[in-house]
């Protein structure tokens, strides 16, 4: 036993001892590396929220790397190993595809900056302002109050108007009248509404656009100028000043159709 034992500390102790060595060693300069890391991303102002994330990604990788390489030192077989984590990897990758989608949204979100905190969006034909922007979705919070949660991936696959704050933009009200209306007499009923509404840019002109007209109805557009951070309000008051001009004016809102019973 005793030469067993010293034939094995023959064999083993220096790849043992050379991979203590490398273990402590690796694990210092892996905790240098990190720290460098985040200090690169931080004078390259990635956002504090993504930040963390990265360097924890990054020193998790080097160690799982030093681990393998002490492992391989000792002479354990690593081929394994790596098999096993390429197949935990992959299944993972499959299960979450669509979390993965949000997250690398989040990613080139945090990263390019389309839009930041307090920016008025419209977004999927939901408006509201960013109250915050995290990593998997995006959250909105609506003039009324209510949060509008995002994900990721719908804020990069298609459009978003950015509304910003004390930049002059078109709130715009949709209405179905009679088809009779007199266009005069709707573009005069504008105006005064546009007058009586609070956020309206009195300087800009009032907008009055047909976008289609059936046998049932007229589609009207009709739209004033206003700042990004009250277009919310000027679309509800436009609505209320609408009513009462139209009214004033003769013009009446078309009527619902009915459906034919078979």
């Amino acid at each position: 036993m005793i030469d067993q034992a010293v034939t094995f500390a023959w064999v083993y102790g220096p790849k043992v001892l050379i991979a203590l060595v490398l273990l402590f060693g690796g694990w210092w300069l892996i905790r240098r590396l990190t720290n460098g890391f985040d200090r690169f991303l931080h004078n390259r102002h990635v956002d504090d929220g993504l930040r963390p994330f990265f360097t924890s990604l990054a020193d998790t990788a080097m160690k799982i790397v030093l681990i393998l390489m002490v492992a391989s030192t000792i002479g354990i077989a690593t081929t394994s190993f790596i098999a096993i984590f390429s197949a935990i990897a992959f299944a993972v990758g499959l299960a979450l595809q669509g979390s993965l989608g949000n997250f690398a949204s989040g990613v080139l979100i945090m990263l390019f900056r389309p839009f930041k905190v307090g920016d008025q969006l419209k977004v999927l034909d939901k408006v509201g302002r960013v109250v915050e922007i995290q990593i998997f979705s995006t959250i909105l919070k609506s003039s009324t109050g209510n949060r509008i949660i995002i994900p990721n991936g719908k804020m990069t696959d298609g459009p978003i108007e950015n509304m910003v704050e004390h930049s002059e933009v078109q709130a715009e009200v949709t209405l179905l009248l009679q088809p009779g209306a007199s266009l005069d007499k709707l573009q005069k009923a504008a105006e005064e509404a546009a007058a009586k509404c609070a956020h309206a840019i009195p300087e800009k002109e009032v907008s009055v656009k047909i976008s289609g007209i059936t046998r049932d109805d007229m589609k009207t557009q009709i739209s004033v100028w206003t700042l990004g951070q009250y277009h919310d309000d000027t679309v509800n008051h436009f609505y209320e000043a609408l009513r009462n001009s139209l009214g004033a004016a003769g013009i009446e809102l078309a009527k619902e159709r009915r459906k034919e019973v078979v």
